[in-house]
């Protein structure tokens, strides 16, 4: 598709709308298009060089500066979409929040949108007709009146919120979407309503029907809490230090197989320490870094 568009532009019959809007919905796509828009500076450059050393009695071809100069000015916006590497919009989008580990904030994008960010998370934002959000590091709540939509952006697929609440995280290169209230369009033939889960990889996506205790255990960060059900020590460690700097790590690798149940403070890891020494004997003891090591008592 990258080389589809330059050839498109170099011949000068692009849709220029059309293109920008290609080009902005995805990052993978200003990175295609800013490599392939490169290799063509290169093969032109040496077309230059082969033309110097040409007979001189032939007359070179006429240039195309205007068609040249539209494909270095889209490829050097592409290229500074993608600066620095990874998930970086800072570049075309007008605004930026973060939070710092064990952080929560809360940002009015514009009137009757509002985005709750979790622990270590980031958004960048442009707002227009429609708003687009991109959601480049962590978890947010997005809080939509009526009458308004959102494009989300994430590193996994892109979707399109109408009106409702919903919540999404990244987990590595996917993005865990739950739809509180509302609806999602622009992923397939079928709006996705309240109540779905839905997981986005590579642009594909998969999704699933949410209990009211998946949504309850989804959406317990806003209220400063943890919810589990049965899941082990592993990932109740992996959720409690998304929240410290100092982390708790497993000593003895038998306390893996602990399930645990219950509610827990997500702001006070000594509750969640005290309940494993209770129910289960298990020893938190400091280490020279400041975090806590889990072993048997």
């Amino acid at each position: 598709m990258a080389a589809g568009w330059l050839a498109a532009l170099d011949a000068g019959s692009a849709d220029m709308a059309a293109f920008e809007a290609w080009r902005d919905a995805d990052v993978r796509h200003a990175i295609a298009f800013a490599e392939v828009a490169a290799s063509w500076r290169d093969m032109d450059s040496l077309r230059l060089v082969q033309g110097d050393m040409a007979a001189p009695e032939k007359a070179p071809e006429p240039a195309r500066p205007d068609r040249r100069h539209v494909i270095r000015a889209a490829a050097g916006v592409a290229a500074v979409m993608v600066a620095g590497g990874g998930f970086a919009y800072r570049a075309y989008a007008r605004d930026t929040a973060s939070t710092d580990l064990g952080e929560r904030r809360t940002v009015a994008v514009r009137d009757g949108l509002a985005v709750d960010l979790n622990t270590d998370s980031r958004i960048h934002w442009k707002t227009g007709e429609t708003t687009r959000i991109w959601l480049e590091r962590g978890e947010v709540a997005i809080r939509l009146a009526s009458a308004q939509k959102v494009d989300l952006q994430t590193p996994g697929g892109a979707f399109q919120l109408m009106p409702g609440i919903y919540n999404a995280r990244l987990r590595d290169a996917s993005c865990e979407l739950a739809v509180v209230k509302g609806s999602i369009t622009g992923v397939g033939a079928t709006p996705i309503g309240a109540g779905a889960i839905v997981l986005a990889t590579a642009g594909r996506i998969a999704s699933r029907a949410g209990e009211d205790a998946d949504l309850d255990r989804v959406t317990a960060w806003q209220r400063d809490i943890l919810v589990l059900n049965g899941e082990s020590l592993d990932y109740a460690l992996s959720e409690i230090n998304r929240y410290l700097p100092k982390k708790i790590v497993i000593g003895d690798p038998a306390l893996s197989r602990i399930r645990l149940g219950g509610t827990f403070a997500t702001t006070n890891p000594d509750e969640f320490l005290q309940a494993l020494h209770t129910s289960f004997g298990v020893r938190a003891t400091p280490n020279a870094g400041g975090g806590i090591i889990l072993t048997r008592t």
